[in-house]
């Protein structure tokens, strides 16, 4: 039997990011409509992640890139960011989990905040399997 960890290993394309307010319903794509990413999952248990805007004057003006440890729990379908190295302080503060699902040639990562206001925003990630 396979595991999502075993299928996560190797290097992935960004094809969308989408970022929607539970309570409405409004979806925002907050790298705009054509993100530019790459996120690596090693054998040896490192990730690393590069997220950038596609120059369409989306509201992250900046990259966001992170480090780390990762791990899985096969069980819940989460995988744990135990960020090391990153250019936002914030994502330093604790383990960064997201929802996993691989399909195919397709990876899928989401998360569910809140903000300091109360509003709840599911964030989902799509990725597809880089090829060179």
């Amino acid at each position: 039997m396979t595991t999502i960890r075993s299928r996560m290993i190797g290097a992935w394309q960004l094809v969308q990011f989408e970022s929607q307010d539970t309570a409405t319903g409004y979806s925002r794509q907050p790298l705009g409509p054509q993100p530019q990413g790459l996120i690596l999952y090693t054998p040896d248990g490192f990730m690393a992640a590069q997220l950038a805007p596609d120059g369409t004057g989306t509201e992250i003006a900046d990259p966001i890139a992170y480090s780390g440890p990762f791990q899985v729990d096969e069980d819940t379908a989460i995988v744990h960011h135990e960020v090391r190295m990153a250019t936002m302080p914030d994502l330093l503060a604790a383990p960064q989990l997201r929802e996993v699902h691989v399909d195919g040639e397709h990876l899928t990562l989401s998360a569910t905040s809140t903000d300091a206001a109360g509003v709840t925003t599911r964030s989902t990630l799509t990725w597809r399997r880089a090829v060179r």
